[in-house]
């Protein structure tokens, strides 16, 4: 059997090279062995788990065989270091000797339900880390489905609080307690509000939480001002195993829009999907009457109640600026009334591809008074008129440049299509690379239709993450769909569709 003489080792950074060595000959891998100073290095940047004063073993022996082979597969560090921990040393073994006998593993994190709860016993802290993030994924998005309707509040000493969310905070509770702190997760009002921060910045105070290797670190699970589940939330609470995809916010979303939209017949069935996305895109807050000219022109009048009923709010008087709403120059959306008025005097954007990008500038005040405003609910805004901003700038530019483009076509299958099954192209504001990355290699969704395959990051991420596409491409399976996928700003997706006015022959 593999690895059977090694199952006790123990040994230095240098009897840790040489044994690796020893490995690759053994299980006659194509990689090179690693020199000490690589292996020094990879301690370092906390790609090997050495436990503090103690000596590498088995463990340390498969990730760096597995680091090896995931280099020489393009990944980078940076992205092996958020996967590889995410592995048990059975699971290790099985990929590495795949390898050996040429299978070609696609090396997705072995994460499965009946990992979590934790079993019993003591396991390692980033283990425990990474299953408090999953619970508290799975917790809010739960808590969020029973206050969505407003007949219920979140409540500490709550019966129904539910318990994915409670798991979380005794987990979250023990990792203070190892790191000397006291528990700063005991209050689920205080925790709620940490998870509109990302879990590595100074908020949550855990040092784990800003390791290398935990690779949540650039998560935000709710949304800082619509107080909504983020995508990465949904993504990283589905990723467990327990949630199905019909759980995730946006799916249901989708789905209610879909059912909306099929009551007015198969004809005017994926039209209608088209106008509704475009009108959330470009028209999150408007007035009644607005709203309705837009129904009557896109010969939507049928859904109108519908609506207003499940996806627009009344404008409340709190969100105005001295007593009249105020449009985003820049997206569209309603600005709300910030305290900071030296900063805000004008209101602020609360779309988060949005602020912090833009200065906050209005482009219209409208009169409460002179129409009924409504306002796309934070579900909305959070999930498509914040997501819109990248796909109506690649839509209009390809329009502009007179290319036969569609918008959402065939309810969703991608955010714009070019000369019908040519080509397909989705704009992607995951904040987390690594979590975009794993959902693609589950399915890659409609753009598997399209002959060529574009995914177009937004420029914004890369502001704050410049090596956020050399993540995202190392930790994409390199085979099958997802290694057909071309990976672009949307920047220069809008750059290329300029450059081609013969695309319609394409």
């Amino acid at each position: 059997m593999y690895f059977e003489d090694v199952r006790q080792w123990q040994g230095t950074a240098e009897a840790l090279a040489k044994e690796l060595k020893r490995q690759i000959e053994q299980l006659k891998l194509s990689i090179e062995p690693p020199a000490l100073r690589t292996v020094r290095s990879w301690r370092a940047k906390q790609l090997l788990s050495q436990p503090k004063g103690q000596e590498f073993g088995l463990r340390q022996i498969l990730e760096g065989l597995a680091t090896i082979l995931l280099l020489k597969k393009g990944w980078t560090l940076a992205a092996i270091a958020q996967v590889l921990p995410s592995f048990p040393e059975d699971t290790l073994e099985r990929q590495i000797i795949a390898e050996a006998q040429g299978q070609d593993p696609t090396w997705l994190p072995a994460i499965s339900a009946t990992s979590l709860p934790l079993p019993t016993g003591h396991p390692p802290r980033m283990d425990l880390a990474e299953d408090a993030a999953r619970l508290l994924a799975q917790g809010i998005l739960r808590q969020y489905d029973r206050v969505l309707p407003g007949r219920e509040i979140v409540r500490q000493d709550d019966s129904t609080l539910p318990p994915e969310l409670y798991q979380a905070m005794c987990k979250l509770g023990r990792l203070y307690i190892e790191e000397g702190l006291s528990d700063r997760a005991a209050c689920v009002h205080t925790v709620l509000d940490n998870a509109r921060y990302s879990l590595g910045c100074d908020r949550w105070q855990l040092g784990v939480f800003n390791q290398s290797d935990f690779r949540f670190s650039s998560v935000t699970l709710i949304d800082p001002d619509l107080r909504v589940p983020t995508s990465d939330c949904a993504e990283i609470a589905n990723l467990s195993g327990a949630f199905g995809e019909d759980n995730v916010i946006e799916h249901r979303l989708y789905t209610d829009l879909c059912q909306a939209t099929e009551r007015l017949g198969g004809r005017r069935q994926h039209k209608a999907y088209t106008a509704l996305r475009e009108l959330f895109g470009r028209y999150s807050l408007i007035g009644e009457r607005q709203l309705l000219d837009y129904l009557v022109e896109n010969d939507l009048t049928p859904l109108q109640g519908m609506l207003i009923e499940k996806f627009f709010d009344s404008v409340p008087d709190i969100w105005l600026v001295d007593g009249l709403a105020h449009r985003c120059a820049h997206c569209g959306t309603l600005m709300r009334s910030h305290p900071n008025k030296k900063h805000f005097s004008q209101g602020r954007c609360p779309i988060r591809q949005c602020i912090g990008h833009n200065s906050p500038k209005v482009s219209e005040k409208l009169d409460p008074t002179k129409d009924i405003l409504r306002i796309a609910e934070p579900r909305i805004l959070t999930y498509w008129t914040g997501p819109a901003i990248d796909e109506l700038a690649i839509f209009d530019t390809a329009r502009q440049n007179k290319l036969n483009a569609e918008l959402y076509p065939e309810s969703d299958l991608c955010d714009v299509a070019i000369n019908e099954r040519a080509i397909g192209i989705d704009a992607k504001s995951y904040t987390s690379p690594v979590t975009l990355a794993l959902r693609l290699n589950r399915s890659i969704g409609g753009l598997i239709h399209y002959r060529r395959r574009i995914l177009a990051v937004s420029d914004r991420l890369i502001e704050d993450n410049p090596s956020y596409i050399s993540t995202l491409i190392s930790t994409l399976d390199k085979k099958g769909d997802p290694a057909s996928l071309e990976i672009m700003l949307v920047s220069s997706v809008i750059d290329f569709l300029k450059k081609m006015p013969y695309a319609n022959q394409t």
